[in-house]
């Protein structure tokens, strides 16, 4: 029940993976044989978890999904959220609850945890980027930076006018950390890259 939120998107993506990697291998098979000649297991595996991954962290990004009414009877106090760096004062205002005592913080929802899961959430997309599509670090940062924007607008416009209201927020500061954990995530591919270069290698599983 504690990361129940955050398995949903999960479950989600479990029931509609199967369908959704139909639909893009219509396309992506036939170009890969054009391109390389054969159907090469190694890079299909790769595109495919590339796609589960995008997947799983749109679905993360609008779910859970709230009832119309709630989102009109419970208005969000604040849409936009423009400080930069506001997490590094709900750091040292939720250490002081918890050092003084004079209240808890809910783990899943404390800044700590929406900091470094904002991080982690971007790094196997600088890992991607840069070892299967083969992107500078300019690249990544921008598309990294589009990718986290078009997310954060996704919550701004209440999904794209689906909800009469926008039932998240719209924060520049997981602009900020997205973008930074696709740049962490470049520059650790070169240790990643070691440890799973088998499965980019020419000869694997390609006929």
């Amino acid at each position: 029940m504690f990361f129940h939120e955050y398995l949903l998107p999960i479950q989600m993506v479990y029931a509609l993976f199967p369908l959704i990697i139909a639909i893009f291998s219509i396309p992506y098979i036939p170009y890969q044989r054009r391109r390389y000649g054969r159907i090469h297991f190694g890079r299909l595996f790769i595109m495919y978890s590339f796609v589960l991954y995008i997947t799983c962290m749109y679905f993360y990004i609008i779910t859970p999904l709230p009832p119309f009414d709630y989102v009109l009877a419970h208005p969000l106090p604040v849409r936009i959220e423009l400080r930069p760096f506001a997490f590094l004062y709900d750091f040292t205002e939720q250490a002081y609850w918890v050092l003084s005592g004079i209240g808890t913080v809910n783990v899943s929802h404390s800044a700590w945890f929406q900091t470094l899961g904002n991080i982690a959430f971007f790094l196997p997309f600088g890992f991607y980027l840069r070892y299967y599509f083969r992107r500078g670090r300019r690249q990544t940062l921008i598309l990294a930076l589009l990718l986290s924007l078009f997310f954060e607008l996704t919550q701004l416009t209440a999904l794209y006018g689906i909800y009469p209201a926008p039932y998240r927020v719209f924060d520049i500061n997981d602009l900020l950390l997205n973008t930074l954990g696709a740049v962490c995530g470049y520059q650790l591919t070169p240790v990643l890259n070691r440890r799973f270069s088998i499965i980019f290698s020419n000869s694997f599983f390609s006929f």
